[in-house]
């Protein structure tokens, strides 16, 4: 039932109405009357339901419970309202979990845990990861699958979760992707103020956090845009040492005959080796400050810029080569992006500007750096001051190799366009990360202990598959895709149940645009009712 069919007896005082061009009055309740600060006599009001024409009685919101919470307006055999709660988000994400299978695979690997998995992770999409305010989710929330939780609930379920469920969720989860597919694979830092995390080390912290930190590496699907795979290293180690173990990580789960790609940063003699004896299909970048790099580029600079080399839907030019790297056959794709050049261009004057204005200000004394010598001449007359110059032939060559870029591919039979094309698309990782640490504040690791700490991130992880799936369909439909995911939960949470004296629930009246969430996300409506 709908709660438009329940209709309440108007308020005998204190109650505006206000119609509408439409012909809809709306009903306001006076909760105060004072007089402003100029004397004059005014009022505030809450919206409490709409008139029914027809009968003149009131239809009413969920704010009319919240002023009226024991009052009986309805037929003495009719059931009174005792109870309004958020459904919306919750019957949104079951849904989804529904559709991803990630439902059925977490009954199937956590048969004793899953409830309050599942629970955690929805909790986490809606509030975020700090669990001290999971008991008012509950309270607010109608979750009818797990009895209410606490914090220490939680901190009991992260530290009760087995490497050996991870494991087998992660080989169940690698099943359900059934499509073959490229999977984009990066790390990023997670940072933390505990002193009691094992693998909470000092390194390259990406967000320029002066604190100790864990890596995180992940695997995400370029086609089903899903995250795939996840694994925590220590933070003191380099991202290019990691990729050996998580391919060979990957490969026991069962990600089998599947091309990655990843950035500029894996690529080392060593990572190659790997990936060529294991005959691993990917596609990556070449650093642009390799010797290789430079010849390629002036080896084509000359010629690129033709017509049968534009890749329209970039609006680059592109073209394939075939190398020896590491004493094995790679394609290279070089491409000309004149946009690009310009930006570059426009960069690489900003950096001589900067290097020239600090040798003025270091000119009376000696600390002439590396990097200041590689644009300018510097003669050094004494001990104590030197004299310096434009190295213009230098800055023509760095300018004649703006706007370029490579690709490596150890697929043969892939075109410059389709590599340009996948690699583009591995950006989704990188939004995805952004979903993680930002979305689902996992930016800092709000745990203090090492057990509770690899608890946590596994059902972070839950929460992450739901909230990009829930955004990959919002972002299918033209009229939603422009609103954040934010503004998406605001509508979801407004979706009210109303629990009656006789245990029936009425589904609040929705607004078109909550009826457009529900459609995408391919919810039933019927399940908000439940």
């Amino acid at each position: 039932m709908i709660l438009k069919d329940v209709l309440v007896s108007m308020p005998e005082s204190k109650v505006l109405f206000r119609e509408k061009v439409d012909g809809t009055t709306y009903v306001y309740y006076r909760t105060r009357t004072y007089r402003n600060k100029k004397g004059q006599p005014t009022n505030d009001v809450v919206a409490i339901g709409k008139k029914d024409n027809k009968t003149g009685k009131l239809i009413p919101n969920p704010r009319y419970f919240e002023l009226f919470p024991a009052s009986n307006h309805l037929n003495p055999k009719v059931p009174t309202p005792k109870l309004v709660q958020t459904t919306g988000s919750v019957v949104a994400m079951k849904d989804i979990a529904n559709q991803t299978e990630l439902l059925s695979t977490l009954k199937h690997c956590l048969p004793t845990k899953w409830e309050q998995v599942l629970a955690t992770a929805f909790y986490m999409v809606s509030e975020g990861n700090v669990m001290m305010y999971i008991s008012d989710w509950f309270e607010n929330n109608n979750v009818d699958f797990t009895a209410h939780m606490v914090d220490v609930d939680c901190s009991r379920l992260f530290a009760s979760i087995t490497e050996e469920e991870k494991r087998l969720f992660f080989s169940e989860w690698i099943k359900c992707r059934g499509e073959q597919e490229y999977i984009a694979y990066d790390i990023t830092s997670i940072s933390t103020y505990s002193q009691n995390i094992v693998t909470a080390e000092w390194g390259y912290n990406r967000d320029n956090d002066s604190l100790p930190q864990i890596n995180f590496g992940m695997f995400y699907g370029v086609t089903s845009n899903m995250p795939v795979y996840y694994q925590t290293y220590s933070g003191s180690i380099p991202d290019k040492m990691c990729l050996e173990f998580m391919m060979s990580t990957a490969k026991d789960l069962g990600i089998m005959n599947t091309s990655f790609v990843f950035d500029c940063g894996f690529v080392t003699e060593d990572n190659f080796c790997f990936m060529y004896e294991n005959n691993i299909s990917f596609i990556t970048a070449m650093p642009g400050n390799r010797s290789e790099a430079t010849k390629l580029i002036d080896m084509v600079k000359n010629s690129i810029e033709k017509s049968g080399n534009r890749i329209r839907e970039y609006d680059v030019y592109g073209v394939k080569h075939t190398i020896s790297m590491y004493g094995r056959e790679i394609n290279v794709h070089i491409y000309f992006d004149q946009a690009r050049r310009l930006f570059e261009t426009n960069e690489i004057y900003a950096y001589i500007d900067k290097l020239e204005a600090e040798l003025k200000h270091l000119s009376k004394s000696k600390h002439v750096t590396k990097r200041h010598k590689d644009y300018f001449i510097i003669d050094e007359q004494s001990k104590s001051s030197f004299s310096y110059e434009l190295d213009t032939q230098k800055l023509d060559d760095k300018l004649s190799r703006a706007g370029y870029f490579i690709l490596l591919s150890y697929n043969l039979n892939l075109s410059s366009e389709e590599v340009l094309k996948i690699y583009r698309e591995k950006d989704c990782i990188e939004k995805n990360f952004d979903q993680f640490k930002n979305g689902l504040d996992f930016k800092r690791l709000k745990t203090h202990q090492n057990k509770t700490m690899d608890g946590k991130m596994f059902v972070g992880f839950i929460a992450l598959i739901l909230r990009t799936y829930m955004k990959h369909l919002i972002k299918k439909n033209n009229d939603l895709n422009k609103l954040t995911f934010e503004k998406i939960l605001i509508e979801l949470k407004k979706i009210k149940t109303v629990t009656m004296s006789n245990n029936t629930k009425m589904l609040m009246p929705l607004s078109k645009l909550q009826k457009d969430i529900i459609n995408t996300l391919s919810m039933d409506e019927v399940m908000l009712q439940i």
